[in-house]
């Protein structure tokens, strides 16, 4: 039996992501058959003392268990582990809505399941990381990351498991002045259900990928850090030019709460809000 803390929350299109705590009896062992595609991120354990072990319900096979899980949709699996508190980042993606994960969909043995308890890629602990990061401390350009992160995640698990490589056209130039302006302006715009990737590569008539490969090569910046400036750039803006409070300023900029605006804006420039703004008016 397990007691389950969700801890933070965040939603992008149909893929969710989770920081949550659990609180498995001493010893677990359970039977799970997730309904969309799991990716999970434990917190760091000592291999050689969490004795922790998964497989197949219907297979007699045992597997160590990583940090890094992944557990293709409608496919049961058995764990077992020594019990107690584990904080984990979950990445849940829907059966059928990714083109990338339909290859995991057709069923797997044994073999594939000891590659899948412990995945070992950087990049894919990294992404996971940083998803975790923004959901229990949204930025400014928090939307536009969390698209990037989990529209990455799945090319990187064909990657790690197939060998597969983006194929994709090489890039010749970077952007033309007046994309950039459009993709600017979008930006700023803020449209509702926040800025995606795909929408800014529509605005160039490119493909995603090379949009991004375009992007970095026409400004120096990846995507979500243009983004992030902007917006930093607008909030600057209403603090020193307008005298709203920062509770309307937070949720015009779309922050939750004061608390996650205000976290974001000294995470980015070492000074909190009502401070930037009394020392740029002058206010003592």
């Amino acid at each position: 039996m397990s007691r389950n803390v969700v801890e933070a929350e965040l939603h992008c299109g149909s893929t969710r992501v989770r920081v949550q705590t659990y609180n498995y009896d001493v010893p677990s062992e359970q039977v799970r058959c997730p309904s969309q595609h799991l990716l999970t991120l434990m917190s760091a354990r000592r291999r050689h003392t969490s004795r922790s072990y998964f497989g197949r319900p219907q297979s007699s096979n045992r597997y160590s268990l990583g940090n890094l899980l992944y557990v293709p949709a409608g496919h049961p699996i058995w764990g077992s582990g020594p019990g107690g508190p584990l904080t984990m980042v979950t990445c849940t993606f829907p059966k059928g809505s990714n083109e990338a994960l339909a290859m995991f969909e057709q069923g797997w043995d044994d073999h594939a399941l000891s590659r899948f308890g412990d995945i070992r890629s950087n990049r894919i602990v990294e992404a996971m990381r940083r998803l975790g990061q923004e959901a229990l401390e949204p930025g400014f350009g928090s939307d536009i990351l969390v698209d990037a992160l989990t529209s990455m995640l799945p090319v990187e698990l064909v990657r790690h498991f197939e060998g597969l490589a983006m194929r994709g056209s090489a890039i010749r130039g970077g952007l033309a002045p007046h994309q950039l302006r459009a993709i600017e302006d979008h930006v700023r715009a803020w449209p509702a259900g926040g800025v995606r990737v795909s929408d800014l590569a529509a605005l160039t008539g490119l493909s995603r990928g090379h949009f991004m490969r375009a992007f970095k090569q026409s400004t120096g910046k990846t995507v979500h850090n243009f983004v992030e400036d902007v917006r930093l750039d607008h909030a600057k803006s209403l603090l020193i030019d307008s005298d709203k409070p920062l509770k309307q300023i937070a949720a015009m900029l779309g922050f939750a709460n004061p608390a996650s605006f205000s976290l974001a804006f000294r995470r980015m420039t070492g000074e909190a809000p009502g401070r930037y703004r009394n020392m740029r008016q002058g206010v003592d």
